[in-house]
């Protein structure tokens, strides 16, 4: 990742299990895959792993028998081991997934897709759905506007449109688009604050909180899951996610088979 302080991954690392933004984005994402978690068998990737938070909450907290990760940096993932060891992971780019056709049951992908170069997009999302089985599910979490925006060529923030488009071009099929982080995200708004590219001073990673704030941001996030467990949409949003399912495997020519 560019433009990021050195000491980025640590920093994450050092937040990822307590931070009630990470907490609440994990419920989140519970509320959006639902049954798809009951493993039983099946197999997972968080694609852009970082530092292993969210792979260490998966497998304590559900059954899959294969679980894996990759990320660009090596830190990262040695990190990783350290939360999950028993994980199967890798450094490797999204676009160059070390996997087979049709690996697994499940992809996630949590705050990368807007880092991802330009040119780099629609082949990272041709390989997340190369990697699926057939009805195989990717939940996508970035960042939002109302409207999108292109800062650099590897950082942009999404809208529902723009994220659509990206997911159906690679041929994914949306199950399911909604907002999150939406009454922090819209006191942001307020107060002029808005998702914005990383700087090597200014990342983006949550700092720790006074045990109110942290008592209300759990409770806020904690709201909004139940509001998406129980099938709602949130309109707005800092937080957009995607929840789209893989259709037959095509290659670039429409032909059945890999994408690579």
């Amino acid at each position: 990742m560019r433009n990021v302080p050195s000491d980025y991954y640590t920093r994450l690392h050092a937040i990822e299990r307590s931070h009630w933004w990470q907490i609440g984005m994990r419920k989140a994402s519970a509320a959006l895959l639902g049954s798809r978690l009951a493993g039983n068998g099946s197999s997972l990737l968080d694609a852009g792993c970082g530092s292993g938070g969210f792979i260490a909450w998966i497998s304590e907290s559900w059954t899959f028998d294969r679980l894996c990760g990759v990320d660009l940096s090596p830190e990262a993932i040695a990190l990783a081991r350290q939360l999950c060891p028993r994980a199967e992971l890798h450094v490797a780019p999204l676009h160059e997934l070390p996997f087979e056709d049709a690996e697994f049951d499940v992809v996630v992908t949590n705050d990368v897709l807007q880092h991802v170069d330009d040119e780099l997009v629609a082949p990272s999302l041709q390989e997340l759905h190369r990697v699926l089985r057939a009805s195989g599910t990717l939940l996508v979490r970035t960042n939002a506007a109302r409207h999108a925006r292109r800062e650099r060529r590897d950082w942009r923030v999404y809208d529902e449109q723009l994220l659509r488009g990206e997911l159906e071009n690679a041929g994914f099929r949306i199950v399911r688009m909604t907002h999150a982080n939406a009454v922090l995200g819209a006191i942001g708004s307020l107060r002029g604050n808005t998702p914005a590219a990383p700087t090597d001073t200014k990342c983006g990673i949550p700092v720790a909180s006074g045990r109110l704030r942290g008592a209300i941001g759990r409770t806020v996030l904690g709201l909004e899951a139940a509001c998406l467990r129980r099938g709602l949409r949130l309109p707005y949003g800092h937080t957009l996610f995607a929840l789209a399912e893989t259709g037959e495997h095509l290659d670039l020519t429409g032909s059945r088979g890999g994408v690579r």
